[in-house]
C-alpha cells in the first residue's frame, strides 16, 4: 500500500468496521471505472456482443475477434482499475460484499444482455437457417442453466442469504427462461421427437457439468482445510 493510500482518513471502525471502495471518495471513482469494464468482460455481456456481431456480419472470424479483444481488454482494465481502488482500504477491513445495489445493477445488465442474444440468435436463424438439433440443444442448456438458478434460489433462502443475493439469482433465472422460450418459439422449424432429445441432452450437459464443478470446488475447499 503506497503513502498516498495510506493518507487516506478511513472511517472510525467502531462506527463502521468493515469498508468497500464505494464507501470513500478517493475511490470510488477508480472503482466504479472497474465496475464499467468488469460488464464488458461479464460472460453474458461477451456472449452477446459476438451474437450482435454474427447477426450483423455474418462473419465468423469478427463473432469471435469482437467479444474476445473486448474481453481480454476489459478484463484487464477492470482488474488494474478494481486493484487500485482497494488499495486505500487495509486487508483486514475490505468488504467484499459491500455495494450491494451495484451487484444488482451487474446482475440486471447481465440479464438484458442474455435478452439480446436471444434476439440477435432468433434473427440469424431466421435469415439463414439452423439445424433444429442446434436450436434445440442451446434451448436445452438453457433450461439447464435455469434449474441451476432455482437450486441457488433455494439454497440462498434455506442458508438465509441476503436479499440481493436471492434477488440477484431471480433477475437471472427469469432472463434465462424468457432467452429460452423466445428461441425456442420464434426459431424456424417445428421441434420433433429428435429435437426435444437434443433439447434433454443439452439439459443433462449443463446439470453433469455444473455438479462436476460443485464437486471439484468442494474438494478443493477440503484440501485448503487440511
Amino acid at each position: 500500500m503506497n503513502d498516498m493510500h495510506e493518507a487516506v482518513n478511513l472511517p472510525d471502525p467502531a462506527v463502521k468496521r468493515l469498508l468497500h471502495p464505494t464507501d470513500l471518495p478517493q475511490a470510488r471513482a477508480l472503482y466504479l471505472r472497474g465496475w464499467w469494464f468488469a460488464r464488458l468482460c461479464s460472460l453474458p455481456i461477451t456472449v452477446a456482443i459476438g451474437a450482435v456481431v454474427w447477426t450483423l456480419s455474418g462473419n465468423l472470424f469478427a463473432s469471435l475477434a469482437a467479444p474476445i479483444s473486448t474481453f481480454v481488454i476489459a478484463l484487464a482494465a477492470s482488474r488494474w482499475h478494481k486493484a487500485r481502488a482497494w488499495d486505500f482500504i487495509p486487508r483486514k477491513r475490505q468488504d467484499p460484499n459491500g455495494a450491494a445495489s451495484w451487484r444488482l445493477l451487474a446482475v440486471a445488465l447481465d440479464a438484458v444482455a442474455l435478452l439480446v442474444t436471444a434476439a440477435a440468435v432468433i434473427l440469424a436463424i431466421n435469415s439463414t437457417p439452423v439445424s433444429q438439433g442446434v436450436v434445440a440443444y442451446a434451448v436445452g442448456s438453457g433450461l439447464g442453466v435455469a434449474v441451476l438458478q432455482i437450486v441457488e434460489i433455494i439454497l440462498a433462502v434455506i442458508r438465509k442469504r441476503p436479499g440481493t443475493s436471492v434477488a440477484q439469482r431471480v433477475i437471472l433465472l427469469v432472463a434465462v427462461l424468457v432467452a429460452s422460450v423466445l428461441v425456442a418459439v420464434f426459431s424456424s422449424g417445428t421441434w420433433d421427437q429428435d429435437a426435444y432429445a437434443l433439447a434433454a441432452a443439452g439439459l443433462v450437459t449443463v446439470l453433469l457439468a455444473q455438479s462436476l464443478w460443485w464437486l471439484f470446488t468442494r474438494l478443493s475447499r477440503k484440501d485448503d482445510e487440511q
